[in-house]
């Protein structure tokens, strides 16, 4: 496809879906953000939780405080720039572009900090499920500590050639009727009688931003999809080789074994197997739902770093779905761990009676139904 047939395409048929999205993306990116940091902030009240302290749940914990910073980060940027509370504010002060500069830097680095914590949570189940042996060696407390640091330390690094591919710039007249060289279209044609306006704009260094795209698309994205879909493949074939083996044992128990050691054995493979694979099963729909977000923004960029004119022609078109889909990714944890951790409900429900206010009649029959253990 020749640039001039791709500009077509994105100016015809993706922007005309862009104008009409653009109208609702701000509400719709509030309710999420909102949503999505409530359950985030419940999400590490409970699983830093001393019953519930486990090597899987800091790295879980850890993916839940970048989340959480990816969403109140987001929540000023869609007030402002796509909803009508910020529409009668200047959107091209300093103040703004410097926002604008921060935000497009502090997202990335908290949201490639969630992506590269969820491929280390894979690898430190699939070492429990394949290496039980190695598993309280190589996945210990410490271990997961100094991984989560690093995961902390070198993604800002790894995000440092964004920092050097934007400058704030003092708009000119002519950038009021052409906005193809600002990196976010961030900024509005509303108030150009001020005597000073600001933008974003790209750096002229072509070297550079092919850099960043191929580092984008690569290295943040498309790496970590292939790592994360080869990993589930594996955790879904090592657990269906744990149910085959699970099931012959319980037919081989049913030949040599009487009835009360049969239950016996049931209840130890309920116990144990069972709440395994309910650990793993509930890791599988985190990656699912990782990939379903992550995989369209990595083949996205991908295909600029490929023709690099692809961006200033059509990521405008995409680039508030590309948002919207990794804040849903970020917001939907709590629900996945609720619907498939009984622990985690438990230990919600019993912070949830502290915190919240409880009805009198069941305030009146809570000491009827707890048992103290001294």
């Amino acid at each position: 496809m020749s640039e001039d047939e791709s500009y077509g395409f994105c100016s015809e048929s993706a922007t005309a879906f862009q104008r009409v999205y653009i109208q609702a993306h701000g509400y719709i990116a509030l309710i999420i953000c909102l949503l999505g940091s409530a359950a985030n902030s419940v999400n590490i009240a409970v699983l830093s939780r001393k019953e519930m302290t486990s090597c899987t749940n800091s790295i879980l914990t850890g993916l839940a405080v970048a989340d959480l910073l990816v969403m109140i980060d987001y929540i000023p940027l869609a007030l402002h720039l796509y909803t009508k509370i910020g529409s009668e504010l200047n959107q091209n002060s300093y103040g703004w572009a410097v926002f604008i500069y921060f935000h497009s830097i502090f997202s990335q680095t908290f949201h490639t900090i969630s992506i590269w914590l969820t491929i280390m949570l894979a690898v430190w189940r699939y070492i429990a499920i394949k290496f039980p042996q190695k598993n309280q060696t190589l996945c210990n407390k410490r271990n997961t500590t100094l991984a989560i640091i690093l995961a902390y330390a070198v993604c800002p690094v790894l995000c440092l050639p964004i920092y050097f591919a934007m400058n704030i710039k003092e708009r000119l007249p002519s950038d009021t009727s052409n906005g193809t060289n600002v990196t976010l279209n961030y900024t509005s044609a509303a108030n150009v009688s001020d005597p000073k306006q600001f933008i974003i704009e790209m750096t002229n260094n072509n070297d550079l931003l092919t850099a960043i795209f191929w580092i984008y698309s690569v290295f943040i994205k498309l790496i970590p999809c292939v790592v994360l879909s080869i990993l589930s493949v594996l955790l879904i074939m090592k657990m269906k080789s744990s149910d085959r083996r699970r099931q012959k044992l319980l037919k081989k128990s049913a030949i040599t074994t009487t009835e009360g050691e049969k239950a016996r054995l049931n209840d130890d493979g309920k116990k144990g197997g069972g709440r395994t694979d309910r650990t793993t099963r509930m890791l599988v729909a985190l990656l699912g739902l990782f990939l379903a977000t992550e995989l369209p923004q990595a083949l996205f960029g991908l295909l600029t770093a490929i023709a690099p004119h692809l961006f200033l022609i059509c990521y405008y078109a995409f680039g508030e779905v590309m948002d919207l889909m990794a804040l849903v990714g970020s917001a939907v944890n709590f629900v996945l761990y609720c619907s498939m951790s009984r622990q985690f409900r438990t230990t919600f429900t019993r912070l949830a009676r502290k915190v919240l206010p409880l009805p009198q009649r069941q305030r009146e029959r809570e000491p009827l139904t707890t048992v103290t253990v001294s």
